[in-house]
């Protein structure tokens, strides 16, 4: 689970120890082998959760950058279902998405996320409706017993490596 931040820690603190974090978990992202094959598996576990409507949803996944997952081919999977979809690029509305593909520097088995440090995804998905599905993905590495998190950071209602889908999860506050 994730590890909150205690009251007594000083924003520095935490700023710290996410920093630190950072840097070690992207050299370990960077340094998975095989990143194409392991980013198809990663496809076919999402498109094979138990979250997809008979109808068109409209789906956000997030453009890569490198060292994270490539999911084109769940993008293709998406667009031949008829699904609308969409990148933050675009600039979404997000009380009209249903689905949401998350990228993250580390998750843990309960869907605490650590992101690049922006605040981009947090703030864009407490903007989403209720029902919306987020879908935490990276690589089987990334995934940490314990990361520092604080009220804000959104978590995932699934997780999904290369190797397992994980979740659905339970909110951490």
């Amino acid at each position: 689970m994730g590890a909150p931040i205690p009251d007594e820690a000083k924003p520095e603190q935490v700023a710290a120890e996410k920093a630190r974090l950072r840097a070690e978990l992207r050299r370990l992202r960077r340094d998975v082998p095989d990143q194409d094959l392991r980013s198809a598996r990663m496809c076919t576990l999402i498109e094979g959760l138990d979250i997809w409507s008979d109808a068109p949803m409209r789906v956000m996944v997030f453009t890569p950058i490198p060292g994270e997952p490539d999911l084109g081919a769940l993008r293709r999977w998406c667009e031949s279902r008829g699904d609308l979809v969409t990148t933050p690029e675009e600039a979404p509305d997000p009380g009209a998405v249903d689905l949401v593909i998350v990228p993250g520097v580390a998750f843990t088995a309960e869907g605490a996320r650590l992101g690049q440090g922006g605040g981009w995804y947090d703030r864009f998905l407490s903007r989403t409706r209720a029902d919306c599905v987020c879908v935490g993905v990276g690589f089987a590495v990334q995934i940490s017993e314990a990361l520092p998190c604080e009220e804000h950071d959104v978590v995932m209602d699934h997780v999904v490596t290369e190797e397992a889908r994980i979740g659905p999860v339970q909110p951490l506050w």
